[in-house]
């Protein structure tokens, strides 16, 4: 139900349940757990991308099939892959339908590409649930609050247009142009150093809980130690040299 392809540097992960718009069972949460977690200890590995198989759907949301059993109910985990540490880019090529815990998976994705025909929504509220898998966390974080409690709150649904108008998603193109699109940004991910991406990522969402002065030394203290590794001497380099760096991450 989940499939993977390593091309160089890139991990692709694709919810393959098109039959079901890639609807999550627990055994899909567990691949995709395992895969994130493999793509985070592999040191060749630089960007992943999570998508869905099929035009219709990036991911539908749990399985509803499944909640109808009370005790999948009471077991299932709301909390997406909160115990993760993945400090490497990913990105999201969100092809049609995201809703539910499939949001919930994109916004745990750092950047976000939509085909046209996407559309987006938090369905916790119209299914008497609370909308989990970080959706009432991240979202905030992502469009700002305001926005954040219309989807929320009243289970709407939106357009790709709409989405990248709040700032859900960074570019919306034609569907047949989306695995391109975002193979592209997990390239131009994939090219950077590192360590310094990693260090990045890190203080980006670790000062989000931080107040300012906190924020603005802990961003001192990940970035001191990048000034003297071998990476940031190839950087200078490589610029004053006029090519391309190659990064060893150390």
């Amino acid at each position: 139900m989940i499939r993977t392809e390593i091309d160089g540097a890139i991990l692709t992960i694709t919810l393959d349940r098109p039959e079901a718009m890639n609807a999550l069972s627990p055994e899909m949460m567990a691949g995709i757990e395992d895969a994130l977690i493999a793509y985070r200890d592999d040191p060749e590995l630089r960007c992943a991308i999570i998508t869905g198989a099929g035009p219709r759907a990036f991911c539908a949301g749990a399985d509803l099939g499944r909640m109808a059993n009370s005790e999948y109910r009471a077991t299932r985990r709301l909390e997406l892959f909160s115990g993760l540490d993945v400090m490497k880019p990913i990105v999201g090529a969100i092809n049609g339908h995201c809703l539910a815990g499939g949001l919930g998976l994109a916004l745990l994705c750092d950047v976000r590409i939509a085909s046209e025909n996407a559309t987006f929504g938090c369905m916790g509220t119209a299914r008497g649930i609370l909308p989990g898998a970080g959706q009432t966390v991240r979202l905030p974080q992502v469009v700002g609050l305001s926005n954040a409690m219309w989807l929320l709150l009243s289970a709407e649904r939106i357009d790709a247009a709409e989405a990248h108008r709040i700032g859900l998603v960074n570019r919306v193109v034609p569907l047949v142009e989306l695995p391109d699109a975002a193979r592209a940004w997990a390239e131009i991910l994939a090219s950077r150093a590192p360590l310094a991406v990693r260090a990045t990522k890190r203080s980006a969402l670790e000062s989000l809980a931080l107040p300012l002065p906190e924020a603005l030394k802990h961003e001192g203290k990940l970035g001191s130690p990048l000034m003297t590794s071998e990476d940031a001497s190839e950087g200078i380099r490589a610029f004053n040299e006029k090519r391309a760096p190659v990064w060893r991450g150390r």
